[in-house]
């Protein structure tokens, strides 16, 4: 019998350089090979003539002992399902206690006032932890929206930094959580249409930047759900499309048909409905902490300042209270 033939197994540069042949079998080697340097550089050192030298030893052109090498792939070598890139979307599960619900304080435009009356009554309800749901910061200064009073970015950055410090002050011990809205967002897309390549790096992060771990906050993933129980927990800017016609509590059940809690419209308001089973769901929006006549929408809307205590049972049962803060700095 005459000996079985082996194969080689490529190396990850090898690999890519089949891969890449079995791709686009009709392109030129130096195409394939600018390719390779462009998308996996790293593999070849970004030298081109090493990609193209990969390229030409499997499809068989480095010379006579290496002739058609390229052209015969075992079948245990064959084309497999490409792996998914679709990212992994884990809750995050909001620890069992009562929580201070704040939202919507657009630092550095918040209103001290409706803020000071937040905190007085978490105070005074003994929460065990602050959750801050998103558009916390303005982010105001990376904005494409024209402003002649636009502010610096360092500048809300210290003012950022100024309003944890003073919150952390007021509850001190307490946990902190703080999930990013479409305000937070704003400084990835300030990198993607302005500096590209500082997306993903460590130090251009806005949770690096606010110190948020050496603070002992919890910084969410990007549009990540907040389960507290059986409460689903959102911004709201990730629902798109949410109907405010007659509230956003309504709009919020619309498309969750589930208990949620949301912010993001600046309107406190409840929605209650049964399912077909009998059970009873209800969707709350919180008001805002912010200023209620912003330059660009000075008048005529219908905000209102506001927050929520929430009380999360170990068996997963919740409670929600969803305050308003009237102009004067009475909750009710």
């Amino acid at each position: 019998m005459g000996r079985r033939k082996t194969f080689n197994k490529p190396s990850q540069a090898g690999q890519m350089a089949k891969d890449t042949l079995r791709r686009f079998p009709d392109l030129p080697k130096m195409t394939l090979a600018n390719y390779l340097i462009k998308v996996h550089g790293d593999l070849y050192d970004d030298d081109i003539e090493k990609a193209r030298a990969k390229l030409r030893y499997w499809a068989g052109k480095s010379g006579k002992k290496d002739r058609g090498r390229g052209e015969k792939i075992p079948d245990d070598d064959r084309p497999t399902m490409p792996r998914s890139r679709a990212p992994v979307r884990t809750p995050y599960t909001l620890p069992h206690g009562t929580w201070l619900v704040l939202a919507d304080a657009h630092v550095p435009y918040h209103s001290q006032r409706a803020v000071e009356s937040a905190i007085q009554h978490g105070q005074a309800s003994g929460v065990d932890g602050v959750l801050l749901n998103g558009d916390v910061q303005d982010c105001k200064a990376l904005s494409f929206w024209p402003d002649i009073d636009r502010r610096s970015f360092p500048r809300e950055v210290e003012a950022m930094i100024d309003f944890l410090d003073f919150l952390q002050g007021e509850f001190s011990g307490a946990r902190f959580v703080y999930k990013p809205g479409n305000h937070e967002d704003r400084v990835d897309q300030y990198y993607a249409s302005n500096a590209p390549e500082l997306i993903g790096l460590p130090t251009a992060q806005l949770e690096t930047v606010l110190g948020l771990e050496a603070r002992g906050i919890d910084f969410l993933g990007r549009k990540q759900l907040i389960n507290a129980g059986e409460l689903p927990i959102f911004h709201g800017h990730e629902l798109r499309m949410v109907s405010t016609v007659v509230n956003p509590a309504r709009g919020l059940f619309q498309r969750c048909k589930h208990s949620a809690m949301g912010a993001h419209h600046h309107r406190s308001s409840e929605h209650n409905e049964s399912d077909v089973t009998g059970r009873l769901h209800t969707t709350w929006s919180l008001g805002c902490l912010c200023d209620l006549k912003p330059d660009y929408n000075p008048e005529c809307n219908n905000w209102n300042h506001g927050f929520a205590i929430l009380s999360v049972e170990k068996d997963g049962s919740f409670e929600v209270e969803n305050r308003r803060i009237l102009p004067n700095g009475k909750v009710v």
